[in-house]
């Protein structure tokens, strides 16, 4: 699945620094779990999502925070009926146990919860981002009352936080990555990629594609037939463009979709 190098790169650190890969030493962290149902969504859709946290190891008496993830529908409290309401469901935990506040994409909650229970929230009508990723967070801490009110709150263990994939959807298109500059009789590669209406890579994918060109005299390889584990992602080996001039690639799948390539300039072999 194709990511954007922005928020696989912010997920890797965050994950890293949780685990106290930076520094190699132990990183403290907070005390129980934070679990999300679903935890994968296609891109630009809407849906509920639970979070469920629970006092797994040890009793939990103060704070909690969850950090809404970037791109997702606003989280509100104000109107029950429209996207982004979040719903606190109190479960087992203590009558104490209650949603504080909501400012800025956090949400606060005090928190007394003996080893064991847990409690909800429900996000409603929430719309996932666009741009899919292997994982957005919903970053959990907590911060226990005995250890006084100026104390950091600390994340959660990164097993123990709330993360959703979000994949591509279902496929509106072809694309291509291929060279603009080729030497008859060299060699290159070319990826095709089924693609969701936000150009991320579709999901799933297991049409055929096949490669043909302008150039009467190329080598082009035979189709291939996606599978689920390529990511709808295929790079076809061993094209070679053997006639001076500008040359054209296109790409057509079993279901329907083509796409052709830029103009590209092939200079003859010097050897």
């Amino acid at each position: 699945m194709r990511t954007t190098g922005v928020t696989a790169f912010v997920l890797t650190v965050l994950l890293a620094a949780l685990a106290g890969a930076s520094s190699g030493a132990p990183v403290p962290v907070g005390s129980g779990k934070m679990r999300v149902t679903p935890n994968a969504a296609s891109a630009g859709s809407t849906g509920d999502f639970t979070f469920t946290f629970s006092a797994d190891r040890s009793p939990l008496r103060g704070t909690t925070t969850v950090d809404f993830a970037t791109g997702w529908t606003a989280p509100q409290r104000g109107d029950a009926t429209a996207p982004g309401y979040v719903e606190f469901q109190r479960g087992t935990c203590a009558d104490s146990t209650r949603l504080v506040s909501l400012n800025r994409g956090r949400l606060t909650i005090a928190t007394s919860c003996k080893r064991g229970q847990s409690y909800t929230l429900v996000y409603h009508k929430a719309k996932a981002p666009t741009t899919a990723a292997d994982g957005y967070i919903f970053l959990t801490r907590t911060r226990q009352a005995a250890a006084g009110k100026k104390a950091k709150l600390l994340a959660l263990g990164r097993k123990k936080q709330p993360i959703v994939k979000v994949r591509g959807g279902s496929a509106v298109g072809l694309a291509m990555t291929v060279t603009t500059i080729a030497t008859a009789g060299v060699d290159f590669g070319v990826t095709v990629r089924g693609v969701d209406v936000y150009g991320n890579n579709a999901y799933p994918y297991s049409a055929t594609a096949s490669l043909t060109t302008s150039d009467p005299a190329a080598t082009v390889p035979g189709p291939y037939t996606f599978m689920m584990g390529d990511g709808a992602q295929h790079t076809f080996p061993g094209v070679i463009l053997h006639t001076a001039g500008t040359q054209t690639i296109t790409a057509t799948s079993s279901d329907g979709f083509k796409v052709t390539s830029p103009p590209i300039t092939v200079s003859p072999f010097a050897g």
